[in-house]
């Protein structure tokens, strides 16, 4: 874990160093959430999306994500995902509570004003405001047929009907899009606004009137649609808006062991905004030689989010709980900071040792973590530089999966054995945890494991007797002693002793080897059209009657070899601009098995991203009245 919280820092220093404000709070994330390309560009405007289907999809499907990324810190050392105590909540809950009963009367009295573009010389509406009423409406009510067709999709029960229900959907967008675009134009929309805007801001108190307004009208529309899942308040701007499709605000970084050291000292002598349960998990981590990994800071911005009318003088709160004190950062307040920019990583590689046992890594018993984050059972080798490293899963299908969780707990409680006996040796890890954490990392899958590579790495240190066996020999038996007691002579030094038999060696049994629990498969992966092969293919296996799970890569002729054990198992083949691929296979003998895949082109993008910490900002001291 130490090395993790390395990283963390690093990346802290360097947007501190950078860009960072007055109120700015980098937390660190300690469940690490991962994200892949599909899940997040579902949050951007729907402008912003120019596939149909995809803005059908993130009407539906992109509530729980705007939630978890609109989470609310309750800690200063901390954040991660609270749905229960999201921003979108808390500041409509602002809202609902402050005093703006008489708002539409106050906007009557601004309006007042008389302005030749609302209003003739006989006191009427003028031509163009009365196109801005009309059009306005009109988009509402293609608004509220949408609200009304999204009501039906619960009773449907048929593809069919689901597939139609769809089509219709991406019809009645369109439509919305259209009645918007006659606003716009026939309506005189921005020439309109622009003219409400002038007269808002007149003075103070109308600024602060249309700042609230604005808030207030946002919301009420989603209330008014009854389907808040479905409104645009969900949208999140990503600044750079394009970090998912290119490397827009990607940067590589590379920190070598001594670094490492270095900053998790620092990490640990600052403790700030790092709980200290995290900081304390302080294992061997020597055969790591370096960390490398893509990393960008995506700002997040919210078309309904203002913290200034908060702070007006025209704002009243007369609520017992606060909502903020400009320091302190817990659940006794209601609004003490908020997340605006995520800290991203990505194409994690932990370099290891060249003397690192690939078949320790690729043991299907066992996980293996850097910090949270799980990494393939498979070695990697740099051709360039002849460098061994680990990869980090990035499948979120395999990591939410039941057989992860199993492994997962599984691996936690492997990892407080005191010994462990391989091939005939014992290896006993320099780390050893006391039952109480046994069962703190047993009950909280999130923690799990994650001292694992600590074990992993002193286990390996430790498969080496003192004196090697050759290979295919058995260990050499002690020599047998005489079973008769020693006499220990009266000396000038002490008293006699008693006399002490010599005990009887136990016979260590010679290792027989054991029939393989499997069989090999080896897995070729190609083009389907011109069967070339496919380099670098994330091949994921779960089995479907036992708990094993697997993740590994092919190598440059689409090929990779591994022991899968005897039973019934679902594969999953992903690799940018291609097509998912799913499929079945089963083990049921120890006879090597050869598995073809062909994968059909196809523009998809499988990138995903670890979300290893949130920047906040403080919020100011809300004055109360």
């Amino acid at each position: 874990m130490k090395y993790f919280v390395a990283v963390y820092q690093k990346l802290k220093n360097i947007y501190m160093s950078q860009s960072s404000m007055e109120n700015d709070l980098p937390m660190i994330c300690p469940s690490l959430r991962v994200y892949d390309n599909e899940e997040l560009e579902l949050l951007k405007p729907q402008s912003l999306l120019n596939d149909d289907q995809k803005k059908a999809l993130s009407i539906i499907k992109k509530q729980n994500v705007a939630y978890e990324l609109n989470s609310v810190p309750i800690s200063q050392n901390f954040w991660d995902l609270n749905p229960n105590n999201s921003l979108f909540d808390i500041y409509r809950d602002i809202l609902d509570k402050n005093n703006l009963k008489n708002l539409e009367e106050n906007l009557d009295k601004v309006l007042d004003n008389k302005s030749t573009v609302l209003f003739d010389a006989k006191n009427s509406d003028t031509k163009e405001f009365k196109a801005y009423k009309k059009y306005r409406t009109l988009f509402e009510e293609a608004v509220n047929t949408i609200t009304d067709h999204l009501m039906v999709l619960d009773g449907l029960d048929t593809e069919e009907e689901k597939s139609n229900w769809n089509d219709r959907l991406i019809n009645l967008n369109n439509l919305k899009e259209l009645a918007f675009s006659e606003w716009k134009v026939k309506g005189s929309k921005d020439s309109i606004e622009k003219e409400l805007a002038r007269i808002n801001k007149s003075s103070d108190a109308d600024l602060y009137l249309a700042m609230a307004q604005n808030a207030k009208h946002t919301f009420e529309a989603a209330e008014k649609t009854d389907v808040i899942s479905n409104s645009s308040i969900h949208d999140i701007n990503f600044i750079p808006y394009d970090f998912m499709e290119n490397e827009s605000g990607w940067n590589s970084m590379r920190i070598e062991k001594s670094e490492l050291e270095g900053l998790h000292s620092e990490a640990k002598n600052s403790n700030e905004n790092i709980p200290s349960e995290i900081l304390s998990i302080d294992y061997d981590e020597n055969m790591i030689q370096a960390v490398e990994a893509d990393y960008s800071f995506v700002h997040l911005k919210r078309n309904w989010f203002n913290k200034n009318f908060m702070l007006s003088d025209y704002f009243e709160w007369k609520e017992p709980k606060k909502i903020s004190d400009g320091q302190t950062i817990s659940n006794d307040f209601k609004l003490p900071a908020f997340p605006k920019t995520m800290i991203l990583i990505k194409n994690l590689k932990v370099i290891l040792d060249p003397s690192i046992v690939s078949t320790s890594v690729s043991n299907n018993e066992q996980l293996v973590y850097f910090g949270p984050m799980v990494m393939k059972q498979q070695v990697f080798v740099n051709k360039n530089n002849n460098q061994r490293f680990l990869k980090a899963i990035t499948n979120v299908k395999t990591i939410k999966s039941d057989q992860f969780n199993y492994l997962a707990k599984k691996t936690a409680i492997a990892g407080t054995q005191k010994a462990m006996v391989i091939n005939g040796f014992t290896a006993r890890p320099s780390v050893e945890t006391e039952p109480s954490e046994t069962l703190k990392t047993a009950a909280n899958p999130s923690f799990a494991g994650k001292t694992n590579m600590g074990n992993l790495i002193n286990t390996i240190k430790n498969l080496t007797p003192l004196n090697p066996v050759p290979h295919g020999a058995s260990p050499v038996q002690p020599t047998p002693q005489p079973a008769n007691p020693i006499k220990v002579p009266w000396g000038s030094w002490g008293p006699k002793f008693p006399t002490i038999p010599t005990p009887t060696p136990t016979p260590i049994p010679t290792p027989i080897p054991l029939p393989p629990a499997g069989a090999v498969v080896q897995f070729r992966v190609s083009d389907k059209i011109n069967s070339d092969p496919i380099y670098k293919c994330a091949i994921s296996i779960k089995g479907t009657n036992n708990n094993r799970i697997f993740e590994i890569e092919s190598n440059e002729a689409g090929i990779i070899n591994q022991l899968i054990p005897l039973g019934e198992y679902s594969i999953e083949l992903r690799i940018d601009d291609y097509a998912v691929l799913n499929q079945s296979f089963s083990v049921t003998s120890a006879m090597p098995l050869n598995l073809e895949y062909k994968l059909q082109r196809e523009e998809v993008k499988f990138k995903s991203f670890f979300l290893i910490g949130m920047i906040c900002e403080r919020m100011p001291r809300i004055p109360v009245n």
